[in-house]
């Protein structure tokens, strides 16, 4: 169950306590996509149920002791897609099908882990990437859907969130803080491979798929959990990344450039912000009393002094320097990186000019097609730079944080919701 925030004469709890995240994203789908703005509620209601109860929790490290992040959980239960379907409660037969000893077409097993991206003080934690986690959810609701629909048993699904240890529910121990200053974020990517490999049963892996998704600085940690994986994990593992930063290379004009592309970037988007995109700063105001009530909701106790200056040292001599340092993406790992054009923290002009020139080579295909007689079909330019076995793909996005937005504006969110919305047993 969520939790709720005091309200009412004497303290009396009526109110539900509601995660920025949820309420941001409720009011972009209700002002661009109203005409499933019901199912969306029904959709992130149930998404803040689980992220404010039992779905959030400080995670502790074995390997490490006294290192710890927040962690957050959403699962997709097949109830909901009954729920939005029209449906008030699953019927006997999907019980039937669901008490089935052998698995449906297809995977039974779904884990996605979100990692943040960089995040000043309270921010960087699981909430922080909560946004990325609605946007899977809604994306991975279809799967179910479909199995639903072909009356077999729904996969499960679960959507992780793990936090940097500087940040809301962070724990660090000194011994950590120089690890990092020695090793970068190598040591974040063996702190969430160890988080995984709690989650995942080895006697699962021949019907799971494991995702690593992290954007900005979450594409760094993602890359370095990977490689902290056994063998038969990484085989089971996919690596998607929404704008890389921090990943440049280590010479020294280099990381000065980039040092101040970045600093630069965020400043500039921050601005922009406050009068332009879905996403605006002012949807934020909400946050630091909900970081409060959350707290006191959870029992995620307030940082000591030495806490708090071993975050801080964590935070500057580890983080930021190895952010200025620059960790490149391994190549020889297969990955899929999605970047933002233009991008004002991570500036490509490469990527700018396939962007910009894609329509003009598609137009440029089709008048060649068509004078060698060939029969015109719909084609799309790619825009896809290979670096051995890691591709990435530039789009039309035009800001650092918030990629999920692309997929309102696109009407893919609308789309899959009316999928959801059809998903109805066979023959019902």
């Amino acid at each position: 169950m969520g939790v709720v925030a005091n309200g009412g004469p004497e303290g009396i709890n009526t109110k539900p306590l509601e995660a920025p995240y949820v309420g941001i994203v409720r009011d972009i789908v209700h002002k661009k996509i109203p005409e499933h703005a019901r199912s969306f509620d029904i959709t992130l209601d149930a998404i803040n149920e689980q992220i404010t109860g039992n779905g959030l929790s400080v995670w502790q490290s074995k390997d490490q002791p006294g290192v710890g992040f927040l962690a957050g959980h959403l699962s997709i239960d097949p109830n909901l897609i009954h729920r939005i379907a029209g449906q008030s409660e699953v019927s006997q037969d999907i019980k039937a099908v669901e008490s089935e000893d052998e698995e449906g077409p297809g995977l039974g097993h779904y884990v996605y882990v979100i990692e943040p991206s960089f995040g000043v003080g309270e921010d960087g934690s699981a909430l922080s990437a909560l946004d990325m986690g609605i946007a899977r959810f809604i994306s991975e609701m279809p799967k179910v859907a479909r199995a639903i629909r072909a009356g077999e048993k729904p996969p499960k699904v679960d959507i992780y969130m793990v936090g940097g240890p500087t940040s809301l529910g962070g724990q660090v121990t000194p011994e950590f803080v120089e690890k990092v200053k020695a090793n970068g974020f190598s040591e974040y990517g063996a702190l969430y491979a160890e988080f995984l490999k709690g989650q995942v049963s080895t006697n699962e892996f021949d019907s799971t798929r494991i995702v690593l998704q992290g954007a900005s600085k979450g594409a760094i940690t993602s890359d370095q959990t990977f490689k902290h994986l056994p063998t038969e994990m990484q085989q089971r593992t996919q690596l998607l990344y929404d704008n890389p930063a921090g990943t440049h290379g280590q010479n020294l004009p280099t990381q000065i450039g980039r040092s101040i592309n970045m600093g630069v970037g965020m400043a500039t988007e921050l601005l922009v912000r406050q009068f332009a995109g879905s996403v605006r700063n002012g949807a934020f105001t909400s946050q630091k009393e909900f970081y409060r009530l959350i707290s006191k909701a959870k029992g995620i106790p307030q940082d000591s002094e030495e806490q708090a200056r071993l975050k801080s040292e964590l935070f500057l001599k580890g983080e930021v320097a190895s952010l200025a340092k620059g960790t490149p993406l391994d190549n020889d790992q297969r990955s899929f990186s999605k970047i933002s054009t233009p991008d004002s923290v991570t500036i490509n002009f490469r990527n700018m000019a396939r962007v910009v020139s894609a329509p003009i080579t598609e137009r440029a295909i089709q008048i060649k097609d068509r004078l060698l007689g060939r029969k015109l079909e719909p084609r799309r330019a790619l825009t896809v730079k290979g670096h051995d076995r890691r591709l990435t793909f530039a789009t039309g996005n035009t800001v650092h944080n918030f990629p999920w937005v692309r997929s309102i504006d696109s009407g893919a969110w609308a789309r899959k919701m009316e999928y959801v919305e059809d998903s109805k047993l066979p023959n019902t």
